[in-house]
Formats: structure tokens, sequence, C-alpha cells
């Protein structure tokens, strides 16, 4: 008997491994059956021993969903609700039969419960239609969080309270809400009026983007603060929604809008406006006790504000130029035996850190507060990868990740010319479903420091809500799905769910969710006579069209044809001079285009060695550097190959030996990202198996307005391979964004001309 039913059991587990669920995150296990419960817009309910708040979220969800009302009189199946004791944190299950069954821990997991209920029904013609299955449920991180800045820009109660709605609706639990930076104070502090009313407005906002030369600004008043009972009205709004609200008050760094209100706070003293351009400034908070308590009776008035646990003090992009020239702060690092500045800003956390902990609550910073030694009580948010987080959770420190690789929403998500502007990089919905807070490289001993990962909403270039929605929905769906689920289906499983239940809904809530899922997907590769590119159909068989042109002597030649499904296109290397191609690939349902330029030169699709390895986080493989596309302004991650490296070595296969006129490569200037032109460069040719000097070292040159420089060297001799050596910047000079840190060296397009 034990044997059959060991069977059974099998039997059940692999059905539900091969069952997909519509609900998003998926469940930990679900299982559904050949029957459905079908019923028309009623439904019983008995909310005995639910809270009041419980029961008015779950009458609002089913109105939401599916517009069904709960009524005593209803024909419909009921719904009853069980509590459970003794189960994992916030799990819950649903067992639906003839009639349903919510069991749950807590009553966020029965919030939870009827959300994914509500995702299980489907709409008929004749009503509803319920399949009866089996739905045991639990998340895997405690913190799943959304973050959005509102002091770039700035957003209303009502969108703020949207926000939330539409996180809880997916299970995040935590909204990392960035209240203070150079551009504007937000939060209003009734101790020191003059932080809204003079540090929450800017006289200009600078149009375009941040590497556009020469710098244009709007010139007009711009802002808005939440007063103190705005603040407390969300943080009830969120607490109903079961949400926890993580304040962030920017300190050291990122202060210029307080210290345009009481200056006295600063190095120098000298009055200066809130900031109309992005980046990172050299005036931040004076080390100097006076700072210090003001910035401690600010921080009393927001834990009066916010019940959670964690208040968020910054602690990234503090340039030290102001502190290493400050008397004042020269005198406390004497004073405390300190031995730079580094360490500095480590005893102004571990001043914040210790205020904090008397007064019940934990800080949590930017993973910079690792820098000069970590404060004992801080938790630390990994945003510069995931080092950082491996660090700090090594040392016992609790860790939430945040990597710009994976979670950085205000990154490009699609490729198309049509993507509104961004701050750069490049992170599709796959990169996020990618995303696991835990990495490989850290002991599992350590793993429970982890607490989840939440993505970023930085605003300097979202300038009104519906982008807000645009650049979060629908990646924050794959990110649900990662601090979620304890094991995620395939991505391929994911997008059909998303595409067939999830967007409709998200279209039905009126958000403004990016449509480049719908894109087609291009796969580029290396071809026997230079490169090719795949058009693939998304999942909804989406047809498209392609129109390209070639210029060849200054002549331009156009076809056009449509592709379907698994279309390769190839793209030969040129034999002499240049061939340059333009693509365009349009959708025939919503017209989005996706274009790319092409330049064929003598080393199109050419065999690439990296004798430096490019840093992981910036490499989109060696064709990268072969491809004929250049990278475009603002920079994406997938256009670039990085390196944190100060000697960079690359060898190019060329394939056939005989002589070439020269050798072209592209680099990328953006300061504020630590990203720097190079040294100089030299090439080297290879005669008779040993390289030989094709020029010395040539310095580089360029305007301090470029941020792209194509640098021409030329070559003149018969060879099949070229070394080509870079010489990046030691460190990155004082005074500038990453000050003393080794510079990223970005290169683009390395080409050979016959």
């Amino acid at each position: 008997m034990k044997c059959i039913f060991f069977l059974f059991f099998l039997v059940i587990m692999n059905l539900n491994i091969a069952q997909v669920s519509p609900i998003i995150p998926a469940p930990v296990v679900y299982q559904e059956l050949n029957e459905s419960l079908n019923f028309d817009g009623d439904l019983l309910v008995n909310f005995i021993g639910l809270s009041t708040n419980l029961q008015e979220q779950i009458t609002h969800l089913a109105a939401i969903y599916h517009g069904i009302q709960f009524s005593n009189f209803s024909s419909g199946p009921k719904i009853s609700f069980k509590k459970l004791e003794n189960v994992k944190q916030d799990s819950y299950s649903i067992n639906v039969s003839n009639e349903i069954v919510i069991s749950f821990s807590s009553d966020v997991s029965c919030y939870y419960a009827f959300i994914s209920l509500m995702q299980l029904i489907e709409t008929t013609s004749s009503g509803f239609k319920l399949k009866k299955c089996f739905v045991k449920d639990y998340p895997k991180f405690s913190w799943r969080g959304l973050h959005l800045d509102v002091s770039r820009h700035f957003f209303t109660v009502e969108e703020v309270k949207k926000y939330i709605d539409l996180m809880s609706l997916y299970k995040f639990n935590t909204f990392h809400w960035h209240l203070t930076d150079d551009q504007g104070w937000r939060i209003e502090i009734k101790n020191f009026p003059k932080l809204t009313e003079i540090g929450g407005w800017r006289d200009s906002t600078m149009n375009n983007h941040y590497s556009t030369k020469p710098r244009t600004y709007t010139r007009h008043k711009y802002g808005g603060y939440y007063t103190q009972e705005q603040i407390k009205e969300v943080v009830a709004y969120a607490n109903s929604k079961f949400v926890t609200i993580v304040p962030e008050i920017e300190m050291p760094g990122h202060s210029r809008a307080a210290l345009a209100a009481y200056p006295e706070y600063s190095c120098t003293g000298i009055q200066q406006g809130v900031e109309g351009l992005w980046g990172v400034f050299d005036d931040i908070f004076c080390s100097k006790e006076e700072t210090i308590l003001f910035l401690q009776k600010i921080l009393d008035e927001v834990i009066l504000l916010f019940p959670g646990k964690y208040i968020h003090v910054g602690g990234d992009e503090a340039p030290k130029t102001r502190w290493e020239k400050c008397t004042n702060c020269q005198k406390v690092m004497h004073e405390n035996n300190l031995k730079n500045e580094h360490q500095l800003q480590s005893y102004f956390i571990q001043r914040m850190d210790k205020y904090l902990t008397e007064k019940g609550r934990k800080l949590i910073g930017w993973d910079e507060i690792l820098e000069g030694g970590l404060s004992s009580n801080a938790a630390v948010m990994s945003w510069r990868g995931f080092e950082g987080g491996v660090e700090a959770a090594s040392q016992e420190h609790e860790v939430v990740m945040t990597p710009g690789s994976h979670c950085y929403f205000d990154h490009y998500q699609g490729k198309g010319s049509n993507e509104p502007i961004a701050i750069g990089g490049f992170t599709p919905l796959e990169k996020v479903y990618e995303f696991n807070p835990i990495p490989n490289q850290l002991n599992k001993k350590y793993e429970p420091y982890i607490l989840g990962g939440q993505a970023n909403v930085w605003t300097e270039y979202i300038s009104d809500f519906d982008k807000v929605e645009y650049m979060v929905y629908p990646r924050a769906l794959a990110l649900s799905q990662a601090l979620w689920c304890l094991e995620k289906p395939s991505f391929n499983a994911f997008k059909n769910v998303l595409m067939d239940k999830h967007l409709p809904f998200l279209k039905k809530m009126k958000v403004h969710y990016a449509k480049t899922i719908f894109s087609p997907k291009i796969e580029w590769e290396k071809s026997k006579k230079g490169v090719q590119f795949n058009i693939k159909s998304n999942d909804q068989g989406e047809i498209y069209e392609v129109e390209s042109s070639e210029i060849k002597n200054n002549k331009i030649s156009k076809m056009n044809f449509n592709v379907l499904q698994d279309e390769c296109i190839e793209i030969n290397r040129s034999e002499k001079d240049q061939i340059n191609y333009t693509y365009y690939v349009r959708s025939k349902n919503d017209s989005s285009t996706t274009q790319f330029n092409i330049q064929a030169t003598s080393s199109l699709g050419a065999p690439v060695k990296y004798i430096t390895q490019p840093s992981a986080s910036y490499n989109s493989g060696s064709l990268t550097l072969v491809d004929g596309q250049h990278g475009s302004l603002p920079w994406k991650r997938n256009e670039w190959i990085g390196f944190d490296t100060t000697e960079i070595d690359i060898e190019i296969d060329l394939l056939k030996r005989q002589k070439y006129k020269q050798l072209n490569v592209s680099f990328l200037s953006d300061e504020h990202s630590w990203i720097h032109f190079p040294e100089w460069i030299e090439v080297f040719y290879l005669r008779k198996g040993k390289w030989k000097h094709c020029s010395g070292p040539v310095q580089f040159s360029y305007l301090q307005s470029e941020q792209v420089r194509s640098f021409q060297i030329e070559l003149n001799k018969p060879t099949r391979n070229v070394l080509v050596k870079i010489k990046s910047l030691t460190v990155i000079p004082n005074g500038l964004p990453g000050a003393g840190h080794i510079p990223w060296t970005f290169i683009d397009e390395i080409e050979v001309v016959k």
C-alpha cells in the first residue's frame, strides 16, 4: 500500500513539474486537474476571522481583476479562509474543488493568496472559469523591493500610491523611497523648513542627455515636496498593501539641495543653488560635529514618520575633494586617529549607525559604506556589482543585492530606435530574469545574510509617471520571479504567461508598459565571409518587414523583403574600402522599428582574441568589436566592451596575409560613469612569428567635449595578425567622479581597412 501511495505521489509531482502556472510570481507547487469550476459574477465569501483591512483589500482585488462582487445570495462557489500554524513565514495554499479554500499563515500571506486566486480565474462568454487545482506557496527572499527616485523628478502622492499598488500585486514588499539628492529635497522637516522652501526647488533642469555637448537647460522653477501629513498618508496606504517603506536621506554626498538651504553645513559655507545638472558634485556635507547633529535631528523626524526597521542613509558617490582641504574635516581626522578620508566617511556613517541603533532602527547604505571599514550594525545595498554584497555578507552583515547589471531599470530595455532616452546601459527583460541575489562566489554559510534584492529607478531621464511605468513594467514581473520563486520556470514559459495573461491585465489597469517584448530577436554571429544576423519572430507569430540600403562608392541601392521567422541575412567583409549598410526591421503590428548601421571593412567578423579579459559586466563577446556597428550615445551596455585594467591587449586574425592601409579603433568617454579615454595606443603586426612595431606608442589626443573618439593608426604592412596595445590612466584624477579609482576603458569597434 505504501508503494502504491509513493508511486501516486511521484505521478502528481511529475505532473506538477510539467504544468505551467498562470500565476506571477510562480508558486512553489501548482497542480491542476482537467475539471473547472464555472460561475457568474458573484461569489459567496466567509470573512470570519479576517481583519477589516484584509476584507477591504480582498474586496478591492476582486473588483479590479474581474469586477467580481461578494454576495450572501450568490449561487457561485464559496470562498472560505483557514489560519495555518507552524508553517514557513508568509506561506499559503489554495485548494479549488467545488469550493475554494484559502489557507494562510499571516495577513500578508492571505493577501498574496487572494492575488494568486484572481490570477487563476479566466473570463468566459458566460461568466468565469477556474480550473480545479492546488497551490502551495511561500517566498524565497524576505526583501523584495522596488525603488523610486523622486528627487530628480517629482511625483505626486497619487502617483506614488499607484506605484505601491502595482508592486504589491506582484508580491513586492519593500518600497525604497529616494527622497533627497542634489536636485531636490522632497520631505518636510519641521525643524529645518528651508530644506523644502529652498532645497525643494531648482531654477533650471538640464535638457537632453548628460553627455550632450554643449549642454542646454530649461530655465524655470521645478520641484515639490511631501508634507509630513502626506508622508503619513502614503505610509498608511503602503501598510494596507503590506508594503514597508524604506526612506533614503542621502549623506554625506548627493547633498547639494540640502546645502543650498543650509550652506553652513558644507565645508566651504558658500551659498549655491539646487543643482539642475545630473552627476556627482564635490560639495558634500562637512564631517564636523555641527553637521552630524544637524543630520541626526533630521533623522529624528524621519524615524517618527516611517515605522519600518531600516533607514537608508545613501553613502554613495561622495567625492573627498572638499574634505581633503577642509580644516574642520582634517581636525576630525586628527582627533579620531583616522588615516584618510575614506576612514573619515566610515566615521561619519558609524556615527549615524550608532544613533539609529539607539533609536531602535537599522542603518542601510550603498556599498561605498564598506570603504574605510563597515559600521558594526549596518546593512549594505550592493549596487556596483555583487562584490560589495559578498564582502558585507562575509562579514556577517545583512545585504540587499541590487547590481546595475540586472536591477537598474533606468537602463535601456530595447534596441529599437523608438526607445525613449535613458541614462545608458542595457538591461532587457531576459537579463532581469537571470538575476540571482545569491552569487556563486559566496560561501554557503553566509547565504542567510542575503535578504533579497530590488530594482532601482533613477529618474534623471524619467520626467513623468507614464515613463516610470514604461521603465518598470514588465521588467518588474521578471524581477518578482527572481525574488519569490524557489525555482523559476524557463524564460520562455514566463514570457508566454506574461504575454497571454499579465500584459492584458496591465493594459486594463492603464499601465504604460514597454512593448519591447514584441520586438524581433536579432541574433548576431560570425560567418565565413563576415557576419550574419537572424531575425526571430516572437511567440505571437509576428511578421517583420526589413528594409536595407547599401552605400558603395557614393552610390545608394535599396531593397525590401518580408521576414516571417528564422531569416538569416549575411553581410560580407569588404575586400577594399568600406561599404555602409543600414537595416530597418519594422513590426507590422505595432509599427515599432529597430534600426542598425553596419560598416563592412576587412576586419568584419574577424576572430578576436582577448589577451586582456574584459570585465564580466561589460563583455558582450568578441564579435562586438568587429560586427561593423558603432556604439551610439547615450551608450548601451551591449554596444561596448568594458575593461577595468590599466593595460589592454587585443589580437585580431584578419584571415588573409596582405597589405592593410590602416586600423581604426573607437573609445568612449563618460566621466560621470568613470569611463575615460586611454593615454596612448600602439599597434604591432606579426611577421615570421614575431610581433613588430607598426608604430611607436601614440599619445591619445582629443577635445574635452568629445564623448566618442575614433583613433586611426597607419599600417601599410603585409600581415595577417595585428596586436592592439592600449594604456589607460592609472587612476582617475582628483576632482572627477571616482577619483583615486582605476578608470573604465570602453572600446567599441576595431576596423582594419585595406
